[in-house]
C-alpha cells in the first residue's frame, strides 16, 4: 500500500515537471507573439508616418515634363504653316496649346496633392459620368466626316472616350480590389465565372460598346486594350477571358468592319497602298517621306518640308513625322526611350504601391499611355492602317492634354504612398 502511495507521489510529481515546462513554454511563445505583434505595430506605424511625408517620384515627374516639352516645341513647329493658312495666325494653334498645357499642369499638381483614397471612392461615380457622357454623344454630339465622338462646351470641345479611358481604369481598379478574392477564385468554377469574368466585362464591354456606336474604332480598341492589362495583372483566369472576350470582340469587330465602309476602306487601303497614293494613303506616303528626309541628325527644327501642305494638319496625328524629320534618328530615338522609361518607372511605381487598388491604377494608366504612343507610331510607320490615333504629349489637343495630365497627376499620387524605396 505504501509502495503504491509512493509510485502516484512520484508519478504526479514526474508529470507536474512537464506540465509547468509546457505553462513556460507556452507563457514564452506569448511573450514573443506580443513582441512580433508590437514589433509590426511599430513597422506598420513608422510605414504609415513615412506614407504621409513622402513626396511624388521625381524621375516620373521629369519624364512627364520632359515629353510635355518636346511635344509642345514640335506642336508649333508643325502647326505654324497650316495655322497661317487657315486662320491667318501662325501661332494659333501652339497660343491654345500652351494655355491647355497650362490647365493641365495645374491639374496634375491638384491631383498630385490629394491622396489616392478619394480616387477609389470616385471610381463608381466617375465611371457613370463616363457613361452618360458617351450615350450624350449618340444624341447632340458634334459630327466630323461619318463619326460623333465630340461634345461642344462653348468653344471647348470634350471627347467622352478620353474621359472614358481614366474611368475605366479606376473602375475596373475598384472592383478588382473589392472583390479579389471571388475574381480570383478558382475552386468554384460558377463563382469565378461570374463574378472574376463575366462582371468585370460588362463594365469594360459597356464602354467598348458606346465608343463602337461613335465609330470610333482605335478608341474601342485602345479601350479593349486597357482594359484587358488590368484584368489580367488583377488576376483574372486567362483562359475563359480569353475564350469569352476573344469571341465577343471577333464578332463585335467584324460586324463594325461590315456594316462601315470607310473602316473596311482603309484596311484595303493599307494592304494595297499604291493602288490609291494619291487618294485614301495620301497622308501616310507623305508621312514616310518625312521621316525618310529626316536622315540621321535631321533637318533641324522648324525646317521640315512635309509639313507644307503635305502632311495635311501635321500638328495632330501625324505630328511624330515630323519630330522625325526635324530630329532625324537621333530625335525619334530619344522620344521612344523616354516613352520607355515612362513605361517602366510608371510599373515600378505600381508594383511599390500600397495595395491592390492602387497598383492596378498605375498600372493601367501607364499602360494607356504605351499602347497608344505604340499604336500612334506604327501607324505612322504604315505598320498598321491608319486608325486616327493620337500621340501622348505631342499630339495637338486641349482637353485630351488636360485629362492626359491629370492621369499624371493621379500617378505621382500614389508614388507618394510607396513603403519601398525605389
Amino acid at each position: 500500500m505504501e509502495s503504491e502511495n509512493r509510485y502516484k507521489r512520484i508519478n504526479t510529481v514526474s508529470q507536474g515537471r512537464p506540465i509547468r515546462e509546457a505553462e513556460k513554454e507556452h507563457d514564452t511563445d506569448l511573450m514573443e507573439n506580443e513582441e512580433v505583434v508590437q514589433e509590426e505595430e511599430n513597422t506598420a506605424a513608422r510605414l504609415t508616418k513615412s506614407v504621409f511625408k513622402g513626396t511624388p517620384d521625381r524621375f516620373f515627374l521629369i519624364l512627364v515634363l520632359l515629353l510635355v516639352s518636346l511635344g509642345s516645341i514640335i506642336v508649333f513647329s508643325a502647326s505654324y504653316p497650316y495655322a497661317l493658312a487657315k486662320t491667318g495666325d501662325s501661332m494659333y494653334y501652339i497660343k491654345r496649346q500652351v494655355i491647355f498645357l497650362m490647365l493641365g499642369l495645374f491639374f496634375m499638381i491638384i491631383a498630385a496633392r490629394f491622396p489616392y483614397k478619394l480616387y477609389q471612392r470616385l471610381a463608381v461615380p466617375s465611371y457613370g459620368v463616363a457613361l452618360l457622357l458617351l450615350v450624350a454623344v449618340l444624341f447632340i454630339g458634334l459630327t466630323e466626316g461619318s463619326a460623333k465622338r465630340w461634345i461642344g462646351v462653348g468653344s471647348i470641345t470634350v471627347q467622352p472616350s478620353e474621359i472614358m479611358k481614366l474611368a475605366l481604369v479606376l473602375m475596373l481598379a475598384w472592383y478588382l480590389d473589392r472583390y479579389q478574392k471571388s475574381v480570383q477564385e478558382r475552386r468554384n468554377k460558377r463563382e469565378m465565372i461570374v463574378r472574376g469574368v463575366l462582371l468585370p466585362g460588362l463594365i469594360l464591354g459597356a464602354a467598348c460598346g458606346l465608343v463602337l456606336l461613335e465609330k470610333h474604332l482605335s478608341g474601342t480598341i485602345i479601350l479593349a486594350a486597357i482594359g484587358m492589362i488590368v484584368l489580367l495583372i488583377g488576376g483574372v483566369h486567362i483562359g475563359w477571358t480569353a475564350l469569352i472576350y476573344g469571341t465577343i470582340g471577333i464578332t463585335g469587330a467584324t460586324v463594325f468592319l461590315m456594316t462601315n465602309s470607310y473602316a473596311l476602306a482603309r484596311i484595303k487601303t493599307f494592304l494595297s497602298p499604291v493602288e490609291d497614293i494619291l487618294g485614301a494613303d495620301w497622308q501616310t506616303t507623305q508621312g514616310l517621306y518625312a521621316i525618310g528626309s529626316g536622315g540621321f541628325f535631321g533637318m533641324g527644327i522648324g525646317n521640315s518640308r512635309q509639313k507644307y501642305s503635305y502632311v495635311s494638319q501635321p500638328q495632330n496625328d501625324f505630328v511624330f513625322t515630323i519630330w522625325c524629320e526635324e530630329t532625324g534618328f537621333l530625335g525619334a530615338f530619344l522620344v521612344v526611350t523616354l516613352f520607355i522609361l515612362l513605361l517602366w518607372r510608371g510599373y515600378v511605381i505600381a508594383m511599390h504601391a500600397p495595395d491592390t487598388f492602387s497598383a492596378l491604377t498605375v498600372f493601367g494608366i501607364t499602360s494607356q499611355v504605351g499602347i497608344q504612343a505604340l499604336l500612334n507610331m506604327a501607324v505612322v510607320t504604315d505598320l498598321i492602317p491608319n486608325t486616327g490615333i493620337s500621340l501622348p504629349f505631342f499630339s495637338y489637343g486641349g482637353s485630351s492634354l488636360v485629362l492626359l495630365l491629370t492621369e499624371m497627376g493621379i500617378v505621382l499620387s500614389i508614388s507618394r504612398y510607396s513603403h519601398k524605396r525605389m
